[in-house]
């Protein structure tokens, strides 16, 4: 019962915030809904002013193609590294549609709300605390919740202590593009 709450709660969240539309959808892995920053003004590092209604893409992963990475028996080590491949690939596919796409010619960053924050400094990311803890632990739980559904070891439910709190990772419409346009663009040069 409570899987079947858990699918219904996650396509209406996708519903509700125009993440099940087909321009959503960027790159292997990546949802992407355009909205208006409601939280306070912040400068991110690189010197980007986000203001109250500016507008920034908020993204999330599509969890049921990251759930596709981990079927047909993969080893976890495996579809792990698929996943941040397809990861990777999903910002680049962003980082082109944000140069080449109307859709964004407007927004200043993107974020998400995640609990697997750890490394996202590490691929040009800031991490940020949400406002509220409560909100942070919530965001925790209920994301915990969908590993538990869409993941193959869910069962095993990953511990406490790996997954405390939600955070915000932020990245600039320019450090996005720096970082990984280029990596795309230069792939392609080495293939022709």
């Amino acid at each position: 019962m409570l899987r079947l709450i858990l699918r219904v709660s996650d396509f209406a969240y996708r519903w509700l915030h125009g993440l099940s539309t087909p321009d959503a959808a960027v790159g292997p892995v990546l949802l992407v809904r355009i909205t208006r920053h409601r939280g306070r003004p912040l400068t991110l590092g690189d010197g980007t002013p986000i203001g109250r209604g500016d507008r920034i893409g908020d993204f999330h992963l599509d969890n049921e193609r990251m759930a596709a990475l981990h079927e047909g028996g993969r080893r976890s080590r495996w579809a792990g590294l698929a996943s941040r491949r397809a990861f990777h690939a999903s910002l680049e596919a962003l980082a082109e549609q944000t140069q080449n796409n109307p859709r964004y010619r407007e927004v200043r960053a993107f974020t998400a709300t995640t609990i697997f924050h750890e490394v996202s400094d590490l691929m040009g990311f800031e991490i940020r605390p949400l406002a509220s803890r409560w909100g942070a632990r919530l965001v925790a739980a209920y994301e915990r919740s969908l590993i538990a559904l869409f993941h193959p070891l869910g069962k095993q439910r990953p511990g406490r202590r790996r997954y405390g709190e939600a955070r915000q990772i932020w990245i600039s419409r320019e450090a996005l593009v720096r970082r990984y346009a280029g990596e795309r663009s230069s792939a392609r040069g080495t293939h022709a």
